[in-house]
């Protein structure tokens, strides 16, 4: 299954193109409709200043991912990013019954990948090409945990009348996250290999004459020792420890990934919580009865601790210190040269369309292009990528979309509410009416450095500008998915957890990339609100009017 096609399964609640009602999830909300057209001198462009700076957060939620995540991300721009995931696990049947003389014949844990079937020859043998795999040049040191914290499904702060909130900093506090060593590798990379397994769940070599009984996608899967599990599972039989999900929660309170980089190299890993387990098969025995004497057999079974609950990501690295220190010096009245958008525990932009640099509490712009009586036919951002500061070539992974919503009340412009776009190839190429894709130097080539991001916000603009609707801040983000509408709390300076939300899809992707702010030096890429309008009167040049609109 593609990433895709998990993601979209929480994605925001579509609105009819006229007459919407306002979604409930989070980035949700309602606009107004365009004016009527009037077909009177046509065709201008205006390009209105704008201001537009970088923000970062001290940490960002997350719990309630819509996927998981573990690895290495070593961005040469913004440094390295080690993702680890601890998540709670539940038996697949509680209270159980082993048989007699039960006899484990192989753990095995899986984490199942994003990948997409290629082909599947005349044998039934299938070749994957993976999706969400964002390799550097070597392996990573990766080990496996029986973790001792106990994740709380409601927050212990807030009387436990509220759901618990983990940030992305905290695993360095959780103390007893390293328990029992499961599995160590010093040298994983994933495969995109097809896995068959035979009858009882174990793994058959590429000659084994073995039949297969069964085949599984590319997956993390690595083998758990026997004797640990007959000692904390098997022999927990008739146990209260196995008894319901709560005792069995605080019993094996979790497992616990950590990724580590070896050489400053790895993998980072999206992967999919669906299929996410530990199984545990064993054989017991049995007396059949169905001929005329009774007949001692040996029976095949398997439990599952299925990965679920509360799930957790950790997310540890430096980011660029001299990033950093601009973001920190921002120009929040006027902006800044460079935007810095970078996901997981990264940077986002915010950008005032009208602002009031004057501080005198009047949008100046804002008021005079509402006294214009001009038809707004169609508004755009230009996100331009600076490739010198990027540094082109040396190895940056561009992220292929962007996002953009209202920051002040964490929703989704109308524009991308009533945009139903679709492409062949699922969210990176659905709705991009309102969120244009990465346009690069080479069409079509992913490796090719990146251009130009085209972000259109009509509605939204003509809902300001006729309707006087509010004029927020709005933020631009790295986005995973862009269809996806689940959101994050977002942590600033002393603990303190911010009104402000980010999408959750910003978090699970690492990618980054600098675009040209409204103060870059190179004048023709300047972030600026290029308006294509209609007059619908004659305007002297010479007015504010006039010089606003470019006349």
């Amino acid at each position: 299954m593609k990433l895709y096609k998990l993601l979209t399964r929480t994605a925001v609640c579509v609105f009819a193109l006229l007459g919407a009602v306002a979604c409930t999830n989070d980035f949700g909300g309602a606009g107004a409709g365009l004016v009527d057209q009037v077909n009177f001198d046509t065709g201008l462009t205006a390009e209105i200043d704008i201001t537009s700076y970088s923000v970062r957060f001290d940490a960002v939620q997350t719990n309630n991912l819509p996927v998981g995540a573990i690895g290495v991300y070593n961005d040469p721009v913004y440094g390295t990013a080690t993702v680890s995931a601890l998540s709670q696990v539940t038996l697949s049947r509680f209270d159980p019954s082993f048989g007699d003389n039960p006899e484990l014949t192989g753990v095995y844990l899986t984490l199942p990948y994003f990948s997409s079937r290629e082909e599947t020859d005349e044998d039934g043998n299938t070749t994957y090409t993976l999706d969400s795999i964002f390799s550097n040049t070597g392996p990573m040191k990766l080990s496996i945990y029986r973790s001792n914290y106990f994740l709380n499904d409601l927050d212990p702060d807030d009387n436990f009348e509220s759901a618990a909130v983990y940030f992305s900093d905290e695993f360095r506090d959780f103390d007893g996250i390293e328990g029992d060593l499961l599995y160590e590798d010093e040298a994983f990379i994933p495969s995109n290999l097809e896995i068959r397994l035979d009858s009882i769940g174990n793994p058959l070599e590429e000659s084994s004459e073995i039949e297969i009984a069964s085949r599984l996608a590319p997956s993390l899967r690595v083998k758990l020792d026997n004797d640990y599990f007959t000692q904390n599972l098997i022999n927990q039989e008739n146990s209260e420890n196995l008894l319901n999900q709560n005792n069995f929660r605080d019993y094996f309170r979790g497992i616990y990934i950590k990724a580590e980089a070896v050489n400053g190299n790895g993998s980072y890993i999206l992967f999919n919580y669906d299929g996410a387990n530990i199984t545990a098969f064993y054989q017991f025995s049995g007396t059949d009865d169905s001929g005329d004497d009774e007949v001692e057999t040996t029976e095949n079974s398997s439990i599952a601790l299925n990965f679920g609950g509360v799930q957790v990501l950790g997310i540890d690295g430096e980011f660029n210190p001299a990033i950093q220190n601009d973001i920190n010096n921002a120009d929040v009245l006027d902006g800044e040269d460079n935007l810095y958008l970078k996901g997981g525990n990264g940077s986002i932009a915010v950008i005032n369309l009208f602002p009031d640099r004057d501080e005198d509490g009047i949008e100046d712009q804002l008021d005079i292009l509402k006294s214009c009586n001009v038809i707004i036919n169609e508004a755009n951002l230009i996100f331009f990528v600076d490739q010198d500061q990027l540094g082109a070539g040396t190895g940056v992974l561009e992220p292929e979309r962007i996002f953009i919503y209202d920051y002040d009340n964490n929703r989704t412009l109308i524009d991308g509410q009533i945009d139903l776009s679709a492409g062949n190839d699922g969210a990176v190429s659905s709705r991009t009416n309102h969120l244009g894709r990465l346009t690069r130097e080479i069409e079509g080539d992913r490796t090719s450095p990146g251009e130009s991001y085209r972000i259109r916000i009509t509605r939204h603009l003509n809902n300001i500008v006729v309707n006087d609707s509010a004029n927020v801040n709005l933020a631009l983000t790295v986005s995973q998915n862009v269809l996806n509408a689940s959101s994050s709390r977002v942590r600033g300076e002393n603990g303190e957890i911010l009104d402000r939300r980010i999408p959750s899809t910003n978090i699970i992707s690492q990618e980054g990339t600098i675009l040209h702010g409204n103060r870059s030096v190179d004048e023709d890429k300047r972030l600026k609100l290029r308006i294509n309008y209609t007059l619908t009167e004659e305007i002297n040049p010479d007015t504010p009017c006039g010089r606003i609109l470019g006349l």
